[in-house]
């Protein structure tokens, strides 16, 4: 590498700098449990934001605007969730484990009355065993505390 083009008399500095920049691992692949569990979120919360269109073009007044609303606000959380575990953040496992949780519970309450609804809790469901994959928290740098990890301790002083 030369530090001609930008002047620097470091070459240490420079090379440095080169191997901080964060540049894409071709091998480093997403586990199928964490691309299931972020398409299984999005697509629920894709479904989740249509829902709330067709309540809000029935125009029964307020109650369908409201209805509307709140689950246009859920299907967008449920989406913003997908995003962050897409991109390996441990803060979007939570909210799309306990989203999906919520979506297989009542789900399933209106399976009778709508049989299409087997759809939703299935892939609910999915999301959830899918979010708790071993690969997936291994994919979120999650790993389990033995006692061979804890920092030795110090002695007692006071006996």
């Amino acid at each position: 590498m030369s530090c001609a083009p930008i002047g620097c008399t470091n070459r240490r500095l420079v090379a440095a700098a080169a191997t901080l920049a964060p540049v894409p691992d071709p091998n480093n692949r997403r586990p199928p449990g964490l691309v299931i569990a972020a398409a299984g979120s999005l697509l629920v919360g894709i479904a989740l934001i249509a829902l709330a269109a067709a309540s809000l073009s029935v125009g029964h007044g307020s109650f369908s605007g409201g209805v509307g609303i709140a689950l246009i606000i859920y299907g967008l959380a449920m989406a913003g969730g997908a995003v962050a575990l897409w991109k390996g953040s441990i803060f979007g496992r939570g909210p799309v484990v306990a989203m999906a949780l919520l979506n297989l519970v009542a789900g399933y309450t209106f399976t009778e009355s709508a049989p299409w609804v087997w759809l939703i809790v299935a892939v609910s469901a999915a999301t959830v065993v899918a979010a708790a994959l071993p690969g997936t928290s291994r994919a979120l740098h999650l790993r389990r505390v033995s006692s061979d990890d804890e920092p030795p301790r110090k002695a007692d002083r006071g006996t």
